[in-house]
């Protein structure tokens, strides 16, 4: 083994430890033991529904990802409820949910130091988010919502500081069973087995710093702690720290993919979020999650509209939850494509190609114009944009128009096979909508020595 593979993939964490007088709780341990095979429960209990339910037989529609969208929150609820509610006593190893290689360690300072805003943190064994600005969530950018077809009575708090999101990513079973075939060999890993199982899940849960007292909204929501620096906020001149300590966070958003390819014919995946509501029913803040809404296609030919709707209004391939808490409709994405809170899709700091400056915040993206540019080699921006560079929210960030042949590219329907920039590089590998593995891959090649496959650091959600 030469020097390059020194990383160890199978990491759990970066390596950097709080001392026993900061932290005295247990710490979360990956799971690598991926499946040779595996049958698909939520297949099972989604094909009873079928039966009982005719109108889930086909693609989802506007009127259906409702009941979808209930059904999965209740098949997850045995082993993802601990997760978010009780997350000391979550163990994946003993609940069938498997983590990423190559994405737990560390990556060096330059003086030789563990960046300890890399990798996965030891608590959680989570990763670290943008800095999300209190101003995206301010009455007076209430005028940048977008249509959505719907009438909606808007009333939310404003956040009183810029907060940052902390976030853990599982796979079940089935998904699992992918992965064990593009790790087979860790150190020469195989991009083109990246094909989820029908029936494959993959889970995303987000946590954020902000306080009852900052934001209003998290009030009684589920609190974890991550061994992080404090984040710097937008626009504070001093130096960023590289000392972690214990944070408390609160949980904000949980997001579910479904690789389905009867409710989504097109792309193959149905994309899924739920969000906190502190208003909601329930005893515990599992309950207290509810549908911001479901995606299965990028509504590809209401593209070319600057507002990403056209003179109908209405999308036909997101599904948006009236009754979702005002501060969560207000962050969707392009033309009310789904976009979580802490998935950053309304931009600051935008110029368009065309030479226009915006003159407020600019909703760039959605959860499948993101993931679908997950391809190997990475060459794309996860938004839509000429340069590779990923500015933190708030700089200068170039972007093709709105409604633009080229802004089109990011908001097509594609199988998760087939690469975004395959017009431009034959060889090019879609990744099946998986972030996480355009990342691993990339940390891979840092490891490896290949650094023209490198991805840039992004700190992403």
């Amino acid at each position: 083994m030469s020097d390059a593979f020194a990383a160890d993939p199978f990491a759990a964490n970066n390596g950097v430890y709080p001392t026993a007088q900061e932290w005295r709780g247990p710490y979360r341990v990956s799971n690598y033991n991926y499946p040779e095979t595996a049958e698909s429960a939520w297949l099972k209990k989604l094909e009873d529904l079928r039966q009982k339910q005719p109108q889930l037989r086909g693609k989802l529609t506007p009127d259906t990802a409702g009941l979808y969208v209930d059904a999965l929150k209740q098949f997850l609820e045995p082993s993802m409820e601990a997760m978010i509610d009780r997350p000391d006593k979550f163990d994946p190893a003993a609940t069938n949910w498997y983590s990423m290689p190559w994405t737990g360690e560390g990556s060096p300072t330059s003086s030789g130091a563990t960046d300890t805003t890399s990798g996965r943190e030891a608590i959680l064994g989570s990763f670290s988010g943008q800095v999300i600005q209190g101003s995206s969530f301010k009455l007076q950018a209430m005028a940048m919502m977008l249509k959505t077809g719907q009438q909606m009575q808007l009333a939310y708090t404003d956040l009183l500081a810029d907060m940052q999101n902390h976030t853990v990513i599982y796979y079940d079973p089935v998904a699992a069973t992918m992965l064990r075939k593009v790790w087979a060999d860790p150190f020469n890993p195989n991009a083109r087995a990246a094909d989820f199982p029908e029936g494959a899940l993959v889970i995303k849960a987000g946590a954020v710093t902000a306080t009852e007292s900052q934001w209003p909204v998290v009030k009684g929501s589920a609190i974890w702690h991550v061994f992080r620096p404090p984040f710097q906020p937008y626009n504070d001149p001093n130096p960023p720290s590289n000392t972690p300590k214990v944070t408390e966070l609160r949980v904000l958003q949980f997001d579910a993919i479904v690789k389905d390819t009867i409710a989504s014919p097109d792309t193959g995946w149905v994309f899924i979020t739920w969000v906190y509501k502190f208003n909601a029913p329930g005893s515990r803040p599992w309950d207290r999650l509810v549908p911001l809404g479901a995606m299965w296609g990028n509504d590809p030919e209401l593209a070319q509209y600057p507002d990403g709707v056209g003179p109908s209004g209405k999308l036909q391939e997101t599904w948006i939850n009236p009754d979702a808490p005002d501060y969560a409709r207000k962050t969707l994405g392009w033309g009310g494509r789904l976009s979580g809170p802490i998935d950053v899709s309304l931009r600051h700091g935008i110029v368009f190609t065309n030479g226009q400056i915006p003159g407020s915040g600019v909703r760039a993206s959605s959860c499948m114009s993101c993931h679908g540019t997950s391809q190997y080699p990475f060459v794309a921006n996860l938004y839509p944009s000429p340069n590779k560079i990923f500015p933190k929210d708030g700089d200068t960030f170039l972007l093709y128009p709105p409604g633009s042949r080229e802004w089109s590219w990011w908001f097509a329907n594609r199988p998760g096979k087939e690469a975004q920039n395959k017009a431009n590089d034959v060889s090019a590998v879609g990744l099946d909508y998986d972030m996480l593995l355009t990342f691993a891959l990339s940390n891979f090649n840092n490891a490896s020595g290949h650094p023209a496959l490198v991805q840039p650091r992004f700190r992403v959600h």
